[in-house]
Order: structure tokens, then sequence, then C-alpha cells
């Protein structure tokens, strides 16, 4: 009877635990060369696009004696439109496609993280860029300098890479 009682108490915390740590979307593997091969801009539907990365360590949320555990990178990114462009072309051609993956190359290899549809939307106050957000645990440290690339894909689903030109990690915020 006890442990019947004990599961019943437990069961909440572990419903909680396995929605906060569950996985992310997955991206398919792709190697370092066929990363660094990716363009740091491109031109698509006459919109000449390209990517900006603000990668960091995420601290956990402590309190007190416990620790929440979250992920540890983050990897925020921009796909923009260039200025000088009529607004209803970057608009039209934002609006079919949507950030698929983003992949980090470090000097210990490629980590990578699908991105949710939650986390793929448009930038605050602008209508000539898109937003997302990859997400999950690494081996890194602040001050790296890395590599960026995410994927996009069209409305038609024809995938898409493009290179941050540079990036650097930030410190745990």
């Amino acid at each position: 009877m006890k442990r019947i009682f004990a599961l019943l108490m437990l069961a909440p915390l572990l419903w909680a635990c396995g929605s906060v740590g569950s996985p992310s979307p997955s991206a398919p593997a792709l190697s370092a060369g066929e990363l660094l091969a990716a363009p740091t801009s491109l031109a698509l539907g006459g919109v000449k696009l390209r990517a900006e990365a603000t990668p960091y360590l995420n601290a956990p949320a402590c309190d007190n004696e416990t620790c929440v555990p979250s992920v540890n990178f983050v990897v925020p990114v921009r796909l923009s439109a260039a200025a000088g462009v009529l607004s209803g072309t970057q608009s039209s051609t934002l609006s079919g496609l949507k950030v698929t993956g983003v992949y980090v190359i470090t000097e210990g290899g490629v980590w990578r993280s699908g991105v949710a549809s939650s986390d793929n939307r448009r930038c605050v106050g602008t209508l000539n860029c898109l937003q997302a957000v990859g997400r999950g645990n690494a081996s890194i440290s602040s001050s790296d300098p890395v590599q960026v690339v995410l994927t996009f894909q069209d409305r038609a689903g024809k995938t898409y890479k493009l290179r941050d030109a540079k990036a650097v990690i930030d410190s745990p915020r």
C-alpha cells in the first residue's frame, strides 16, 4: 500500500521531468564539410537572404538547493532579407520559408538541433526577417569561435543551407 501511495505521489514529478527534458525536433546529420560549403548569402525569389546567429550557454535555473534540469546550449538564429528590396517582395518570399535545422560546427565536431514550429516565427517589428531557435545540450565553452549553419525550406519543400559569417558562443545567461 505504501509503494502504491509513493508511486502516485511521484507520478506528477516524473511526468513534469519528462516534459521539461523532452527532446527537440531532430535535424538530419550533415558533415562539417557539407555545412561549411553553405553560402553566407543566398538570392531566393529576387531577395538576398543572410543568416545571423547568437549562440549562448544557458545557466541552469537553481532555487536554493534544487536545480531545474534544462538544456545548456541555445542558438537563436535570424534569416534576414537584405535592405533596399521592395517590402512586398521580402514579405512574400519570407512568408513561404521556415527554418528547419540549426547546426554548430566546433573543433569537436557538429552539434545539431531541429526547430520546433513554436520556435519559428517573424521577427518583432520588421517584415524582412524570420527567427528560430535550436536547443540542446553540448559540451562547449563560452567564447569559442564556431560556424553556425541553418537549414530552411520553401513552400515547395526544397531545402536550403545558409551560414552565418561569424559567430561566437556567449557566456551563460
